[in-house]
């Protein structure tokens, strides 16, 4: 795939959308189908799998990685939903594509099902999406608390507004779902709270007994981890015939101080992998073994990625020093990688600062809770 997505990659950032190539060849290659029902056609795989499938896209290009990565994930919560939800979606369709937003708008409970009416932005994937996955949240009554849910509704049901005018993730086509007096039955009506309760270990399947935000976070490293190898890789492959201005140095591979800023790039992405790696491998543990996290240990999960994220981000910092002023050409892939990087990182889940409080209150035993994604 990657000879693909590179060939497509200028293309995919002037149109802010994937090319239709682009999503035909993932199709074809099974991509969509990863952590899906096996009994639908899907690839229930485990969790190291979906992060090196999303390392390795995100090398040729950072969107489209980010595309698989999000759209597992989707497929992963789907499976949490009605038998007949989950018919509707996957029946027909193995390869189906859900777009989703996090972003609740309030609703109103009706016989049947719900009404709701509101703007969900950020959808990555949308402008080749079959459904839409859009967040609710149902007021409880006096003394409850609100109740958040996911719904899934035919794409051809919502409106897609154009909005995704950035300078990086260009090609996810993060767009907005809008939708007015909606009605999603209740089938269609995932329980988050459900999700990442006991109920969720009833699952046959041992990856969908995994809590929502470590999966959901783990899978946006991938591309992450992408964009900083293909830098480093750009870099060094550079480094024998680029010389070096305003110095003796023919090269800059001759470079005393350039080879030490390679090791030092290369050490945080290794560092980086290291990390994601072996939070992969620790939920895929706990998948196996049937048992649940712990809060302690979602906290750590938490700003563990957010510190994986940081540490790609130092890395390609010192590449472009490396590199210099010519990372900017437009015609230099490198600029692309910055670009999507330091967009890709700045997503809500990998807030280092917010992460490493939640580590912080853990360890300190500090009950206040901060976010609810851990």
């Amino acid at each position: 795939m990657q000879p693909l997505l590179r060939a497509h990659a200028s293309q995919g950032e002037i149109d802010r959308r994937q090319a239709d190539e682009v999503i035909a060849g993932l199709t074809e290659a099974g991509f969509f189908r990863l952590l899906k029902p096996n009994r639908f056609g899907g690839y229930l795989t485990d969790v190291r799998t979906v992060l090196g499938v999303t390392e390795a896209l995100g090398t040729a290009d950072g969107s489209a990685a980010w595309l698989v990565g999000l759209g597992a994930t989707a497929a992963w919560l789907t499976a949490h939903s009605s038998p007949r939800a989950q018919h509707e979606v996957f029946g027909t369709d193995p390869n189906a594509r859900i777009a989703g937003s996090a972003h609740p708008a309030p609703v109103r409970w009706v016989e049947g099902g719900l009404v709701v009416s509101g703007r969900w932005g950020y959808a990555s994937g949308s402008p080749h999406a079959t459904w839409a996955a859009i967040a609710v949240v149902v007021e409880g009554d006096a003394g409850q608390s609100p109740e958040p849910y996911m719904c899934l509704v035919p794409a051809s049901e919502v409106r897609l507004e154009d909005t995704w005018h950035v300078v990086g993730m260009r090609g996810t086509g993060s767009n907005t779902w809008a939708a007015d007096d909606l009605f999603v039955p209740e089938h269609r009506l995932i329980s988050m709270s459900a999700v990442d309760s006991e109920m969720a270990g009833a699952a046959v399947e041992p990856q969908y007994r995994l809590p929502f935000a470590p999966l959901a976070t783990l899978a946006l490293v991938g591309p992450l981890l992408g964009l900083g190898q293909a830098a480093l890789s750009l870099v060094i492959a550079a480094a024998p015939g680029k010389g070096m201005h305003h110095t003796f140095f023919a090269r800059q591979s001759d470079s005393v101080g350039v080879q030490v800023q390679i090791a030092e790039a290369a050490l945080a992405l290794q560092t980086a992998r290291l990390h994601a790696y072996d939070i992969a491998d620790g939920l895929d543990r706990t998948a196996a073994e049937g048992r649940s996290l712990t809060y302690d240990e979602r906290a750590r999960i938490r700003a563990r990625c957010g510190y994986a994220a940081q540490q790609v981000l130092e890395a390609i910092h010192v590449l472009v020093n490396v590199h210099g002023a010519a990372t900017f050409a437009e015609s230099n892939p490198l600029q692309r990688y910055w670009r999507d990087a330091n967009t890709a990182a700045r997503h809500a889940g990998f807030d280092a600062v917010v992460g490493y409080e939640v580590l912080g209150k853990a360890l300190l035993g500090v009950q206040e809770r901060v976010s609810p994604m851990v």
